[in-house]
């Protein structure tokens, strides 16, 4: 009955089913108390999440001997619970030791998570979910119980202290999601024994010092999520040489230093590279084009990636966060706010497939690459705050899915490029703090905003610039006409003037005459 509208009261008509094994009636509107006539206790597979359930799911009973209890064990082995996404609050008392997959996410339940009692087990939990809720206090060193955990989901809680070093021991475990709690410390080595996971969160947390070489080991690791953390080290050289099966890695908003290490181009299946927000010096790894999946379309997709993951990240200047439907699709490189150098590497200009590039609040110098045109999928380019000079790119015209662009705080010149998407993207302020841009969006016009070019004025050296001559010699022709017939003018019409002017011109030629003739005298 999932997806019907069976609400807004719990429907009383399931007291009298005795016989109920399996019960869906998720997104069914209901907006009630769960009753305390419903018991969990047959139904091996039970989902109500996506409602406006209030209460308390306090007590869950475990399998009694009931008449239907073996044949539902033939089918169900092991009973699931999906209460996810309701308005359920107070505090859990126990687990249920015979359930195998236990959501509790997206509720309003407080207080510590629950501690198994003394001398108990829980070998069948497989999946508990219990992130976005208010619990408090520690992780349970109980949980270590459970030797079957697969997935383990404890992000967006209030929790805090340490990560118990037992979680080591959990050799199933496959997805680990400790994120945007208060957990503090250094993350544990341990946790590079579980071999077999592929998703790790520990992003939002207080962790600090570095990473635990074990972590090396980890050699099914697809998604590695530390970001927003205190921890300091350099990016190791074994991330690129050992977890060759990366395809997301985060590390936004740590303490990272030195180089960005040129072993992280080995990651051929990187999809999303966010070291943005730390303090990495030197040079954009001119290797960038090696990584396969940001230039080879088909490579993309959802294969691998559990239904359940999701993964938050900035895209323009908004925080998304992505789930499994279109994470695999995800294409982005962020380098922001650190104190990278040198030029824009043209290798990037070939990660056709990149969807986000953000190299903003760095100092990176030199000239926007002419090929930028290339990145036909960018939908997102910050270049911000840097010291790029030069004109931009006619080509940046070319990328029709543009829709974020900050060129702003640089030093670029000459006229913005126009047409196709561009004539979209009409907010001035994202080429504001270039002094020699001019045309739409900003107010000054090119022709009125005279800026050096290719073939324009050259200074000397002295001051004047080759404009300051070529004005002087356009001059000297008016100039010399005008002189000559305010003479001829005065000639023409003053008498006296012609007289006198025309008997200078005889004398001076008579004198010229009695020179040149005593001359010829004395050769002869």
């Amino acid at each position: 009955m999932g997806s019907i509208i069976v609400g807004p009261r719990f429907p009383a008509w399931l007291r009298t089913q005795n016989e109920v094994v399996e019960l869906n009636m998720q997104n069914a509107s209901i907006s009630d108390a769960i009753p305390s006539w419903f018991h969990y206790d047959n139904i091996m597979s039970l989902d109500l999440s996506s409602n406006s359930l209030t209460g308390n799911p306090s007590e869950f009973k475990q399998l009694n001997g009931s008449r239907n209890s073996q044949i539902v064990s033939i089918d169900y082995p092991y009973r699931e619970i999906f209460l996810s996404s309701n308005k359920l609050d107070g505090s859990l008392k126990s687990f249920p030791l015979d359930i195998s997959y236990l959501d509790l996410s997206h509720n309003f339940l407080t207080g510590h998570i629950p501690q198994l009692e003394v001398g108990q087990t829980s070998v069948v939990l497989q999946s508990l979910l219990l992130n976005d809720n208010r619990f408090t206090g520690t992780i349970p060193k109980d949980l270590c119980k459970s030797k079957n955990l697969s997935f383990l989901d404890l992000s967006n809680n209030l929790l805090s202290g340490r990560v118990p070093l037992c979680l080591g021991n959990l050799q199933d475990l496959r997805i680990l999601n400790l994120a945007n709690n208060s957990l503090s410390g250094q993350i544990p080595s341990s946790l590079g024994n579980l071999w077999q996971l592929y998703t790790l969160h520990l992003n939002g947390n207080k962790f600090v010092g570095k990473l635990p070489t074990s972590m090396q080991h980890l050699r099914n690791l697809e998604i590695l999520d530390l970001g927003d953390n205190g921890l300091k080290d350099i990016i190791p050289a074994w991330i690129g040489e050992r977890l060759s099966n990366l395809r997301f890695l985060r590390f936004q908003s740590n303490n990272f230093y030195g180089p960005i290490s040129d072993t992280l181009c080995q990651l051929s299946l990187l999809q999303l590279l966010n070291l943005g927000h730390n303090n990495l010096s030197g040079f954009i790894p001119h290797c960038f084009n090696n990584i396969t999946a940001l230039m080879v379309s088909g490579l993309d997709g959802d294969y691998g990636i559990d239904p359940r993951e999701s993964l938050q990240d900035i895209k323009g200047r908004r925080e998304f966060e992505y789930y499994a439907s279109n994470l695999g699709f995800v294409k982005s490189i962020s380098l922001s706010a650190n104190n990278l150098v040198g030029e824009i590497p043209d290798g990037i200009m070939e990660l056709v497939q990149l969807q986000v590039l953000n190299l903003s609040q760095n100092h990176l110098t030199g000239r926007i690459p002419k090929k930028i045109g290339n990145l036909k999928q960018l939908e997102t380019l910050d270049l911000s705050m840097n010291a790029l000079f030069g004109a931009i790119p006619e080509s940046l015209s070319d990328l029709y899915l543009l829709n974020s662009l900050n060129l702003s705080h640089n030093k670029l010149s000459g006229p913005i490029p126009s047409g196709n998407q561009l004539q979209t993207l009409t907010d001035p302020s994202i080429y504001e703090g270039n002094s020699g841009l001019c045309g739409k969006p900003l107010p000054n016009n090119c022709s009125e905003h005279k800026s050096p070019t290719k073939n324009g004025p050259i200074d000397d050296g002295e001051g004047h610039s080759e404009s300051d001559w070529s004005w002087f010699y356009a001059g000297i022709g008016p100039g010399f006409a005008a002189g000559l017939s305010g003479v001829l003018g005065i000639l023409l019409f003053k008498k006296s003037w012609r007289y006198a002017y025309f008997k200078f011109i005889e004398s001076a030629c008579d004198k010229i005459w009695v020179k040149t003739t005593r001359l010829r005298r004395n050769f002869r």
